[in-house]
């Protein structure tokens, strides 16, 4: 099985027996106002079919928000973790991230620790601009927090470095198939659930950072023909749009800019690249801007009942406001749209919150 390779079925079917005692299975739900939104928004006037008819845009969300730590990175983490020895975990492992996965590794280590009977020394690097939620949280994990810089490469560059002097098992947060095949159990069980509602997707938004989600949601739904898109900040992400438009991956991250989605300012791994920039796997990546993050982040909290962090409300975005996103569901000249978002988290803090929304009630 190359890395480079696209995951089989088979692969996520092993997978989710794997790790299907660790993880919660979330819910998905649904919200006639945010389908509303997007319905007008798309306003489409197909030429197939009366002037005076709609297409209805129908969305559905897989909320990870309601996973172990608060977020879809813990099934990434415990699946790696999984698939290593008892000797591997005994030395440690080390994780590198905007914080989402940090805390994923520590509470996966934490359990397979418990589950094993054996000591796993658990350290985590994240940028010193990382929320307190997710650093504090790391720490009731046990883990041993260190900070780097906000540069992708600075916390990179440290978690190496603890790695060669503990000894430690390097746990990536994205660019490893364990990682994405993990990530690819969700939208296993997304689908699934959305079948026994009496739906299938004819697309699929999920945020785009490392790039582990994008290749798990490829995995699933290339072979039910469903389209996977990936959502990005139009400023301060991971430049996966451009990359797939010049067909080169983006190596450097612009240290001038900034999103309130931080959980998505990394970049894309070289072994994802090779899979998300085939088009039969990932047809196209969307960016909105900080603005429509924000207002979306509203509406979703608003009309779904619940808190995202700004990073989910990203492909929700893309589905309210993006002109070319609406231009390429226009294409499929269909009646009934039904759209799958992916909602990967939920940690920040009621101050973060604040600050970004600040007459969010």
């Amino acid at each position: 099985m190359s890395l480079y390779s696209l995951p089989s079925l088979n692969d996520v079917d092993k997978a989710s027996q794997l790790i299907a005692n660790k993880i919660k299975k979330t819910p998905v739900e649904t919200s006639a106002t945010l389908s509303k939104i997007a319905t007008a928004s798309l306003s489409v006037r197909s030429e197939k079919f009366d002037s005076a008819t709609q297409t209805k845009v129908e969305l559905f969300f897989k909320c990870e928000n309601f996973q172990r730590t608060g977020s879809f990175k813990f099934r990434g983490a415990s699946h790696f973790l999984a698939n290593l020895p008892n000797y591997e975990l005994k030395k440690g492992v080390v994780a590198y991230s905007t914080g989402n996965h940090a805390q994923a590794v520590a509470h996966a280590a934490q359990l397979a620790s418990q589950e094993r009977n054996i000591p796993i020394p658990t350290y985590v690097v994240v940028p010193e601009n990382c929320s307190d939620t997710k650093i504090n949280s790391a720490r009731r994990y046990c883990a041993t927090v260190f900070l780097s810089g906000t540069d992708p490469e600075a916390r990179v560059k440290l978690a190496k470095q603890i790695q060669h002097t503990t000894g430690a098992v390097l746990v990536p947060p994205a660019d490893h198939r364990d990682i994405a095949l993990g990530q690819a159990t969700l939208v296993q069980e997304f689908l699934q659930q959305t079948k026994d509602m009496g739906h299938s997707l004819d697309a699929l938004i999920v945020p785009s950072g490392g790039g582990g989600l994008l290749v798990g949601a490829a995995a699933v739904c290339k072979p039910y023909r469903i389209i996977v898109f990936g959502a990005e900040p139009e400023c301060g992400g991971p430049g996966l749009s451009a990359a797939k438009q010049r067909g080169t991956r983006t190596t450097h991250m612009d240290q001038g800019t900034s999103t309130v989605a931080d959980g998505l300012r990394s970049l894309t791994g070289e072994a994802n690249w090779e899979i998300i920039k085939e088009t039969e796997n990932v047809e196209d990546i969307f960016t909105v801007t900080e603005a429509e993050i924000k207002d979306t982040l509203r509406m979703a909290i608003k009309n779904l009942g619940f808190v995202i962090e700004p990073s989910a409300a990203v492909p929700l975005a893309v589905a309210l406001f993006s002109t070319k996103f609406h231009a390429r569901m226009t294409a499929e000249q269909k009646m009934h749209l039904k759209v799958g978002i992916v909602l990967t988290g939920c940690n920040i803090g009621e101050g973060q919150l604040m600050r970004i929304l600040p007459n969010q009630s």
